[in-house]
């Protein structure tokens, strides 16, 4: 979940480990820019700023229209609204954030700036809205040009996008600690938790790793020889030492890797794709080559080369088929990404220029290395190269290579390569798009030639479509085709997906050495995905061998902890860890009534029953979360934040408050079919939510109906997850809090001086 999230030991080490991580990431936006929301309450004792208020479009003005109140005595939990200025001030004010080491002001171009304190340094951001190139929300699609919640403050949209384009390590942090104030007190998502890692397999499997944002490969993993053989009863296929079995439920949104932004396609994807640049097994500092084999870029960071890998084959299952991979099929794939427009565009389309991108050969790439301008970065170091066969020795590489492509930005931007690692950018062979999609069938050389071989990308518009009707789309959801370590060949979908391992793949001399293979064949030649939605299938699955991993209920892990398997030493293995950047919340539909009211959204959030579901439906497995950015990124800080507790007289208090009568308003609840933590929070809230006055109803869906309903804002509240794309507060704050709105001015200063944010804001 970037991705949605499907599925259903916290130390301080681990938040400080975490936090490194980030700032090593932070550390790469090496170039510089300028320096460079309503006020979210805090319940310790900081020193509280007067702030001017700026009612977003998407604000409800709420009414003193009473309500009936609870029979319970009151308890003594307060909630601070906003600070305001007691001052009279016509037009636009500016609004006034306190964060740990800053005070941060926002406000459009024109507003009025209350008097502010010099004791620590002030950001000032101000911004002029530009309308016509802002789309309407009921026009926008959650995780691509919106947040889930289609929820829009001009405040809160233009600090994210100041995070984005900063790269003072210093104005990054503290606008995040303001954005998460703002997602704190806004509460447009319910936030609940953050999950500590727990897996449960069989310990005859051997091993495994943990990366943050991508998946295990399969390759990488391997059984103990003596690993008990069980048949599936799926054709002649049997659980043994050579077939990686998991058993889980769902199924991926799509096979198109360009519109898929969920953790299951996004497993599948790692696995039968490759990508620029990856990341090798659990690091999560240095990107490493798959199949660019080399990299550089300009000293300002908004233009990179990476030079492609020769000898890459994609395999074409379904007819039997290999393509060869050059620049061509990499520029293509992520052009295609951006023109489509789908889910996951976003990473693409807010950071890339793609038709301004384009392939060179490696004469003219080596004519750029001559002037001596370009930077390569590598394992912490770096150099000039000033020829290609120097940035080729750089990175350690003798091959022969398939020409160069170039990655042109809108802006520097430091988690690029994470975002270059992700799945949804794995590279498909164009010519397979132009021999099987329909009504493109015999013009693969003409839209080549038509795009002067990579040079002219945007000529490529005349052959793919926008959206999920595109021909290339409709193919690879049913056909994918990459050149991974492992192929789709067959599934069913609701039953059973199977992976077989790559005889064509590039990287197959890895499967020479033990443990990962012998001869050029992999430990693990087949992966089998098991599909069922019930949880006590799945462990009865999971406990009889048929499975060596799987999907099981945080709550029933002790049903199948220390299983042994029968007549052999091997038993079953629940393995936990520290955190996970993996969050769970609640979205609320704001564009409906009576979620359009910050109130509503508060009460709600006092009617949920944390501590209940952390230990009955996590089992104690999931930490405490109150905005948008988890422990361990730059601005996660719940020292200046609400600590919502379970209050239904605090709610009662707000439902009042907000001026509504809560037994007018119909709610249903969603969540995914076999998610049964999930559907043990629904009834949760059903249940209190309904003593609010509410009529609350609970309802399962598939996992690509819920997506599908969802990102078109066609629901009123769902519980889903995220699992981060890349490893940056903005992969939070961007999806789950931007409302989509588009600035034509948006400046920024960090200054000591309270004059020189006036000057800013009028327009100096």
């Amino acid at each position: 979940m970037s991705r949605r999230f499907r599925r259903g030991i916290s130390s301080t080490q681990a938040a400080i480990a975490a936090i490194v991580i980030i700032i090593i990431l932070v550390g790469i936006a090496y170039y510089a820019t300028r320096g460079g929301g309503g006020a979210a309450e805090t319940t310790t004792p900081t020193t509280t700023i007067p702030a001017a208020t700026t009612t977003p479009p998407a604000a409800t003005t709420p009414t003193t229209t009473a309500t009936s109140t609870p029979t319970t005595t009151p308890t003594t939990t307060t909630t601070t609204p906003p600070a305001t200025t007691t001052e009279t001030m016509a037009g636009p004010k500016a609004l006034v954030i306190e964060t740990s080491k800053a005070y941060v002001v926002v406000g459009p171009k024109g507003a009025t700036v209350p008097q502010l304190p010099t004791d620590k340094p002030i950001i000032a951001v101000a911004y002029v809205v530009d309308e016509k190139a802002t789309k309407p929300k009921e026009e926008s699609m959650a995780f691509v040009n919106i947040d889930p919640a289609f929820y829009r403050n001009y405040t809160v949209d233009a600090l994210i996008i100041a995070a984005r384009k900063a790269t003072d390590p210093f104005i990054r942090e503290q606008l995040y600690e303001a954005i998460y104030k703002l997602s704190n007190y806004e509460v447009p998502i319910l936030w609940l938790g953050q999950y500590k890692l727990v897996r449960v397999y069989w310990d005859w499997l051997q091993g495994r790793y943990y990366h943050p944002t991508l998946a295990e490969r399969y390759d990488l993993l391997w059984e103990d020889p003596n690993a008990p053989s069980r048949p599936l009863g799926i054709g002649n296929y049997v659980n043994d030492a050579s077939t990686y079995v998991i058993v889980t439920h769902g199924w991926p949104d799509t096979f198109d890797p360009a519109a898929d932004y969920e953790t299951f396609g996004w497993a599948i994807w790692h696995n039968i794709g490759d990508t620029l640049v990856t990341y090798w097994k659990e690091d999560t500092k240095n990107v490493q080559p798959d199949l660019a084999v080399a990299w550089a870029h300009n000293e300002d960071g908004t233009e990179w080369y990476f030079v492609v890998r020769a000898g890459v084959k994609a395999y074409d299952p379904w007819h039997d088929k290999v393509y060869d991979i050059t620049a061509v099929d990499v520029l293509f794939s992520i052009w295609r990404v951006a023109r489509l427009g789908l889910d996951p565009s976003w990473m693409i389309t807010e950071f890339v220029d793609v038709n301004a991108s384009s392939v060179l050969s490696e004469d003219e790439f080596n004519q750029l290395l001559a002037s001596g301008n370009l930077v390569a970065e590598f394992n912490g170091q770096v150099t000039k190269p000033k020829s290609l066969s120097e940035l080729l020795q750089f990175f350690g590489y003798t091959g022969e290579t398939a020409g160069v492509v170039k990655i042109k930005l809108t802006q520097p931007y430091g988690a690029i390569l994470s975002i270059l690692a992700d799945p949804f950018v794995s590279v498909i062979p164009m010519q397979y798009v132009f021999d099987y999609s329909e009504g493109l069938q015999g013009k693969y050389q003409e839209a080549l030639q038509a795009s002067d071989y990579g040079k002219n990308p945007s000529a490529w518009a005349a052959y793919i479509k926008p959206g999920n009707q595109d021909p290339s789309h409709i193919l690879l959801n049913q056909y994918p085709v990459g050149t991974g370590p492992y192929y789709v060949k067959e599934y069913q979908q609701g039953s059973y997906i199977v992976l077989e391992y790559n005889p064509y793949y590039w990287n197959k001399t890895l499967w020479n050495q033990a443990p990962y293979g012998q001869n050029g064949v992999p430990s693990h030649k087949t992966v089998i995905y098991l599909i069922n939605d019930d949880a006590n299938a799945r462990i009865s699955i999971l406990t009889s061998g048929d499975a060596d991993t799987g999907a099981i209920p945080l709550d029933r892990l002790e049903d199948v902890k220390g299983t042994p398997y029968p007549g052999t030493n091997f038993k079953v293995k629940v393995e936990t860890g520290e955190l996970e950047p993996t969050i769970v919340f609640i979205v609320l539909n704001t564009m409906k009534p009576p979620f359009d009211n910050v109130y509503v959204r508060q009460a709600l959030m006092y009617a949920i029953p944390f501590e209940q579901i952390k230990n009955d439906v996590y089992s104690g497995f999931i930490e405490r979360l109150y905005g948008v950015i988890p422990a361990g990124f730059p601005g996660h800080n719940d020292d200046l934040v609400i600590k919502y507790t379970f209050d239904l007289n605090k709610a009662f208090e707000l439902i009042q408050k907000a001026g509504i009568d809560p037994t007018q308003y119909k709610i249903e609840i969603w969540y995914n079919a076999g998610n049964t933590q999930r559907e043990k929070i629904a009834n949760y809230l059903q249940t209190l939510w309904g003593q609010l006055g509410f009529q609350v109803t609970i309802r399962a869906l598939e996992w690509p109906t819920l997506l599908d309903k969802t990102e078109k804002g066609e629901f009123d509240v769902y519980i889903i997850g995220w699992a981060p794309d890349y490893l940056d507060p903005d992969n939070y704050a961007g999806p789950m809090f931007y409302g989509g709105t588009k600035f034509s001015v948006l400046d920024f200063i960090k200054t000591t001086n309270p004059d020189e944010v006036k000057a800013l804001f009028a327009g100096g």
